[in-house]
Parts: C-alpha cells; sequence; structure tokens
C-alpha cells in the first residue's frame, strides 16, 4: 500500500467489494459488485468504476501460482470521468470475474482472495478488505473447458462473436445459471432474450448484473440492449422492501448514476 492509498474505511471514501455469490463451479461465469461509498462528507470521485479503463484493479490470490489481476482483453486508458457523490452516497457497478488478459482467472477449484483497489481521485487509491470466493469443481468439464477458450473469453467480455466462439456460446447460452447464460446471448447478439417475449430473464437480478459488468456505462457508449434492460427493470421494479432496493441498485449500475446516502 503506497503513502497515497487508504484502506476500505480510511480517507473519508469506502470501497466494499462482494462476489455475488460465495461459491461458484468453473463451468458458471463468476460476478461481483463493487461499491464506493462517501463515509465522510460529500465526495467527487473517479466514474471509471470498471474493469475496462483502468482506475478498478481487482487482485485473485489462490492455490497454485502467484496473485494475478482479473483484467480486460483490450483496456482502454480513456479520458477522466468523475462523478458527485452526497454524503453518504455510493457508485455501484458489477464486474465479471473471467479473465486476466485473454486467459482463464480461475484454472482450478480452491477458495480465492480477492482485493479491490481504485483510483478514486488524483493521486489517491483506496482498497478494498480482501474477501473469499470458492470455486468449485464444474457440474459440466466440457462447459468449463469452453470458459477457458480464448476466442470464447474475448467474445463474452467484447459482447460480439469473435473467431469460432459461436458453437461454445450457443451452450453457455443453455446454461441454467442466467448471469452465464446472460453473457452468452449478449454476444450472440440475441437481444430478443432481454426484450419482448423472453423479458422475464432481464428480470433475473444475474442477468440484469451480468449485463452491467459487460456494458459498463461510461466505458462502452449508449448501447440498446443495456437501454433496454434499464427499461424493464425500472419497469417491473417492485414498489417497496428489499426487492426494491435491489432493483434499484441494479438500475444505477446499469447507468452510472449514483444512489443517494
Amino acid at each position: 500500500m503506497t503513502a497515497a492509498e487508504t484502506t476500505a474505511e480510511g480517507g473519508g471514501l469506502e470501497l466494499l467489494l462482494r462476489p455475488a455469490a460465495a461459491s461458484v463451479p468453473l463451468d458458471r461465469i463468476a460476478f461481483a459488485d463493487v461499491e464506493v461509498v462517501a463515509t465522510g462528507g460529500a465526495a467527487t470521485v473517479s466514474a471509471r468504476l470498471n474493469l475496462v479503463e483502468g482506475d478498478l484493479e481487482i487482485e485473485v490470490a489462490g492455490p497454485g501460482g502467484p496473485p494475478v489481476r482479473a483484467t480486460w482483453p483490450w483496456p482502454a486508458d480513456s479520458a477522466p470521468r468523475s462523478v458527485d457523490l452526497p454524503a453518504g452516497g455510493r457508485l455501484v457497478a458489477s464486474v465479471p470475474l473471467l479473465s486476466s488478459g485473454s486467459v482463464p482467472l480461475f484454472r482450478a477449484p480452491g477458495r480465492y482472495e480477492l482485493t479491490a483497489r481504485f483510483a478514486a481521485r488524483r493521486g489517491e487509491s483506496i482498497a478494498s478488505r480482501p474477501v473469499a470466493l470458492v470455486r468449485t469443481a464444474a457440474d459440466d468439464a466440457a462447459l468449463a473447458a469452453r470458459l477457458g477458450d480464448r476466442d470464447v473469453l474475448q467474445s463474452l467480455l467484447g459482447t460480439g462473436v469473435l473467431g469460432a466462439a459461436a458453437p461454445s456460446l450457443e451452450l453457455l447460452a443453455a446454461s441454467s445459471d442466467a448471469g452465464t447464460a446472460a453473457a452468452a446471448n449478449l454476444a450472440l447478439g440475441r437481444t430478443d432474450v432481454l426484450t419482448g417475449a423472453l423479458a422475464d430473464v432481464a428480470a433475473d437480478p444475474a442477468a440484469v448484473r451480468a449485463v452491467a459488468a459487460l456494458l459498463p456505462p461510461g466505458a462502452t457508449g449508449q448501447d440498446d440492449r443495456r437501454d433496454a434492460v434499464v427499461a424493464l427493470s425500472v419497469a417491473r421494479a417492485p414498489a417497496r422492501g428489499a426487492a426494491a432496493e435491489a432493483a434499484e441498485r441494479a438500475v444505477a449500475a446499469l447507468t452510472g448514476r449514483p444512489l443517494p446516502g
């Protein structure tokens, strides 16, 4: 940790990292939620809370090798963007825990420790507390092998078919895991899975998280697929309770708009 780096609760900002599930088989895509919280009063922070643009890093330490970072195949150090957080306000995002460049992030079952770091402001980086993610043996070894293919990884993260990935993406689109299926359908260009007769898929929190993670607002520009999921999420949001709060967070992750304190 450098002199300009604070811990999860230091410097008036807090960085939280939460895997979407504590345990994920290797034939499914793992996702995580990230939050920057203004704990010390109103604050202006970087809006680039994603793995594409370089301000957010997630280090993964696990069995059998040195720590690696979750990274995009094509990082883009774009122009700085900032967002104003009110006191107690939160900037939220979802990220895919899928690859380190163009190779699988998780190569074997085991317990992994994840730590996020975020360049919140010029000269100031904040770090999360380490969190655990267990990757269990695949339920379908053949499907797990396809998730390790370079063309498939790049297609999922690029939300479009690259190379010879189409047959593997078809199989992943049939996954019983909503997040994995949504990621594959995004790459295959199946917007009908997110809208129209199959709109129920878009109401699934895991599917919505996948869209927010793979089409991060700001980093990927305007996108009709993301916009459609935002509209469906707003239309289907419950009026109150924990489900309503979850829906509000999902929309914030899809749009990049901060949540109030």
